[in-house]
């Protein structure tokens, strides 16, 4: 690949994207690494000349279980400077400046999507109408250190919205689990998912809209820290746990340590939003559009480079449609189960 530039400047910049996304397409595939992950909602097919950077893939994205047919299919490249025939990622001009909103705008105008690691440096582009995107690394392992627990997500939204939430249910139907870090949320659905409730995942799910909105599972990786493993009798050796990752929380396979829990996917009826607050018993209270939309959207959306704009209207729209509760947290993980399995039940007999 020659972009024709060592350094990358706006007025530069989809180009560059283009002829990434085209020569990775191109890339000859004899030298490279073939697997194809089966998951939820979406194939992936997965090119690279890294074994640990495929099997990283393999081991932390969600499986397809229940035998549904996939609805779409994406073909990713990972690919480094070490791959004979393959240049290493450009340099963004550093006397531009760069935020990732302008990115972001300048990619969404020739309809691609992408994202800039400066301390890499790497590239992360995709063309949702072709369907392909290309990962563009120094080296082979060189992936920004969010990627070890959440591979791929800038490619995953395949047509719908990869959303920052947990999930909790019970019997198929469920909730979003929201709230910004150390709200709480992680502790809650993996309280839920221990002691009799279903989860599609405690950090990242893709919405698909319509009549029914359906969380699907796209990792499989649980993230929690040593205090909050110990409140739900966890231990993080017992759950091969014994390293952390770059926000201090252990990572492990939810879908290994409950099988029939971990599901891949959740008709969602509401949205709670987890508070720490200590209480004898779990209190959930009604709790306002405008008040779910500031514990949803910020997250879900900047967290996620692609389309802020619609991002934001998406879910304005979702804390218009959906009921929304605050959950008032014991510190009883059990109590915590028992009362938002209560509350989804009283929720889908309404609702029907």
């Amino acid at each position: 690949m020659s972009s024709g530039h060592a350094v990358i400047r706006e007025d530069t910049l989809v180009r560059y994207a283009q002829q990434c996304i085209a020569a990775a397409r191109h890339f000859p595939r004899h030298d490279l690494l073939q697997r194809t992950f089966p998951m939820p909602i979406l194939d992936v097919d997965c090119w690279s000349s890294e074994p640990a950077l495929v099997d990283l893939c393999q081991n932390r994205l969600a499986r397809r279980t229940d035998g549904v047919p996939a609805r779409s299919r994406i073909e990713i490249f990972l690919l480094d400077a070490t791959c004979r025939g393959w240049e290493a990622p450009a340099l963004w001009d550093v006397s531009q400046g760069l935020t990732s909103r302008e990115l972001e705008t300048t990619l969404e105008h020739a309809a691609l999507r992408g994202f800039y690691h400066h301390e890499g440096p790497s590239w992360q582009f995709y063309d949702p109408v072709v369907k392909a995107g290309v990962h563009t690394l120094p080296s082979p392992m060189a992936i920004p250190p969010w990627e070890n627990g959440s591979p791929l997500r800038l490619f995953l939204h395949a047509g719908m919205r990869l959303t920052h939430a947990g999930t909790l249910g019970i019997g198929g139907t469920g909730a979003l689990i929201v709230g910004a870090s150390g709200s709480g949320k992680s502790g809650t659905t993996l309280a839920g998912l221990l002691n009799g409730l279903e989860s599609a995942g405690d950090d990242y799910v893709l919405l698909e809209g319509g009549e029914d909105l359906t969380a699907h599972a796209v990792f499989r990786i649980f993230k929690q820290d040593s205090n909050g493993l110990r409140r739900v009798g966890l231990d993080p050796g017992r759950v091969g746990a014994t390293m952390v990752n770059w926000h201090g929380k252990h990572e492990f396979d939810a879908q290994a340590l409950k099988p029939r829990g971990f599901v891949n996917r959740l008709s969602i009826r509401c949205i709670l939003a987890p508070e720490l607050a200590r209480l004898d018993r779990t209190l959930i209270e009604p709790l306002s559009a405008a008040k779910a939309a500031l514990a949803l959207a910020p997250s879900a959306v900047l967290q996620l480079q692609g389309d802020t704009r619609e991002g934001f209207r998406f879910f304005a729209e979702l804390t218009r449609r959906l009921p929304a509760f605050r959950v008032r947290l014991s510190e009883d993980p059990l109590e915590i189960a028992d009362t938002i399995g209560n509350h989804l039940i009283r929720e889908v007999s309404t609702a029907n």
